[in-house]
């Protein structure tokens, strides 16, 4: 079923969006061509900013209200944990230990982003919070999926990393979190929704700016 709260979200996030998902990294590791070097920085960049989505995700912990929001966020840090486990195999795949991903120095694009999510749920509730981490979560399960379909470049070296997007355990977590933020926005007036949409834009870009970050290097 089509989540009409998160479709706006998307819809009024444009251009960023379209950036974002048909970013040319994207474009990129979906024909298999891009560069090996591009792919390891954001690896290792990626490493990072999931450590930083950990925090905030227990910073949403301590923001729930209730039993019921403390499971659901229980369950996406769970989520988070065997992601990151699977990024560690992924990295030293591609010829990056782990003892190097624990020296790394962040990068701006990085740094910004990952500090501007936790300032949202610092500063605000666990709504501002979840429109911060929206963007990432849902823009990978639709560019995972979307890439999967596509299916027009034979042995791809980054397959692995498209089908873990693409699986159904990573599109059935999204789909949980868009209800979720969905949930927590729905008693919201005007004013609270243009600044929940300003925060999921601003994450939005923040996310191009990622994989240009990627490219760049």
């Amino acid at each position: 079923m089509k989540n009409n709260f998160i479709q706006t979200l998307i819809q009024k996030s444009q251009p960023h969006w379209h950036h974002y998902v048909e970013h040319d990294f994207v474009q990129q590791l979906g024909q298999g061509i891009l560069p090996l070097s591009s792919f390891q920085y954001y690896l290792k960049q990626d490493y990072l900013y999931l450590f930083h989505y950990n925090r905030a995700l227990a910073l949403a912990m301590f923001k729930a209200e209730n039993f019921a929001q403390m499971r659901d966020i229980h369950q996406a840090i769970e989520v988070l944990l065997q992601e990151i486990q699977l990024h560690i195999d992924f990295c030293r795949e591609w010829g990056i230990s782990e003892q190097e991903l624990l020296t790394l120095d962040e990068d701006p694009a990085c740094v910004a982003y990952t500090r501007y999510v936790l300032d949202c749920g610092m500063t605000g509730g666990l709504a501002e919070l979840y429109a911060a981490i929206a963007p990432c979560a849902i823009g990978y399960a639709e560019i995972g999926l979307r890439l999967s379909q596509q299916n027009i470049a034979p042995n791809n070296p980054y397959q692995k990393w498209i089908d873990s997007y693409a699986s159904q355990s990573f599109q059935t977590a999204v789909e949980k979190y868009k209800d979720f933020l969905t949930a927590l926005c729905q008693d919201f007036n005007a004013k609270q929704l243009a600044n929940i949409q300003h925060i999921f834009t601003t994450a939005t870009r923040m996310e191009v700016a990622f994989w240009q970050m990627g490219l760049d290097h």
